[in-house]
């Protein structure tokens, strides 16, 4: 069952005026543009159909994201779909630079756990989130409950046809990084383009995923990219997850030098065991990949530096029990 929101898909029609479609989306209106951010050490995601523009959860640092939102010209515009997959710094701090004033960006929805936490600069997001809310021109989804109907799965359409399934993460854990919420993106013709991220899920989120979750069946698993969970740490990559998934590449968001060594000998093994080629944003920097959205259109991967199946400055082996435990390794702290 794919439940849709009536809600969401009229207020992105609506504010279609609000702001011009960049890059591709001009030429095409249902191309899709998808740019996994060098970032360093966290996530982020940004990508824009039909004048619709997305983001993914947004990096450790806010000046750096804020940069990049200025050179792809997200100011004085609209976001309409924020993301964030989990409460780790990693992936919410550059958020904040969304909310800054002199940027003047609305944000029409706003997804993530509600977790608790202590730390302050996610109070910080939660505040800034909570008073956008408050005077109306913000949604609060709770990824427990991404569509407010209780259901599982909130199925959200693109001005450009594209299509997010936003999915509930796992109730049952309590680490952040099993917490996170996974979400498939599909392009405007399905078969030319599909794309599985689950932010940092490690070993029993994935295998809930598989199990009793029921994401490999609804909707579905196979994708042509997997966004790499937990920037390419071996408890993020299990061998059955890649034959659910069964991407053509990956791609992982890794600091250029990080103390978790990070790529993981063991989760390049697993790549190269599946026929997986993988790039990364400490070496390949921003990786950008587009599809045209029209029938037998593709898709296309195209890097800020070439390669593949690289290696980093930090890659080592993680002990045995690291991979299949996170809490055998060190977090990011909040």
């Amino acid at each position: 069952m794919r439940p849709s929101s009536a809600l969401l898909g009229f207020a992105l029609a609506a504010c279609a005026a609000r702001g011009a479609p960049s890059g591709a989306a001009r030429d095409d209106p249902h191309a899709l543009t998808i740019r996994v951010l060098d970032v360093g050490q966290g996530d982020a995601i940004y990508l824009t159909n039909g004048g619709s523009r997305v983001i993914i959860d947004g990096g450790p640092d806010e000046a750096r994201f804020g940069h990049l939102l200025d050179s792809l010209g997200v100011h004085h515009d609209t976001v309409d779909i924020v993301i964030l997959t989990h409460a780790h710094a990693d992936h919410y701090r550059g958020l904040r630079a969304l909310f800054e004033t002199a940027r003047h960006v609305t944000v029409r929805y706003f997804f993530e756990n509600a977790d608790p936490s202590a730390a302050g600069s996610l109070r910080a997001l939660r505040d800034s989130v909570a008073a956008r809310a408050a005077e109306g021109s913000l949604v609060y989804r709770d990824t427990d409950d991404p569509c407010g109907d209780g259901r599982p799965i909130c199925t959200l359409t693109l001005r450009g046809g594209a299509v997010l399934h936003v999915m509930r993460p796992d109730p049952a854990r309590s680490t952040a990084n099993d917490r996170s919420a996974p979400v498939k993106i599909v392009g405007a013709d399905s078969a030319s383009f599909t794309m599985w991220a689950a932010g940092d899920a490690e070993t029993a989120a994935i295998a809930w995923f598989l199990g009793a979750a029921g994401y490999a069946a609804d909707p579905g698993m196979r994708a042509n990219v997997l966004k790499g969970d937990h920037h390419g740490s071996c408890n993020g990559v299990t061998p059955a997850y890649l034959a659910a998934v069964r991407p053509d590449a990956a791609v992982l968001s890794i600091g250029a030098v990080n103390d978790y060594g990070h790529m993981h000998d063991q989760a390049k093994a697993a790549y190269r065991a599946a026929g997986v080629p993988w790039y990364r944003t400490d070496r390949n920097g921003t990786i950008t990949i587009t599809s045209p959205g029209t029938p037998g259109g593709g898709y296309r991967i195209a890097a800020s530096r070439p390669g593949t199946d690289l290696a980093g400055a930090s890659d080592r082996a993680a002990s045995p029990r690291g991979c299949g435990d996170d809490r055998r390794l060190p977090s990011p702290p909040g």
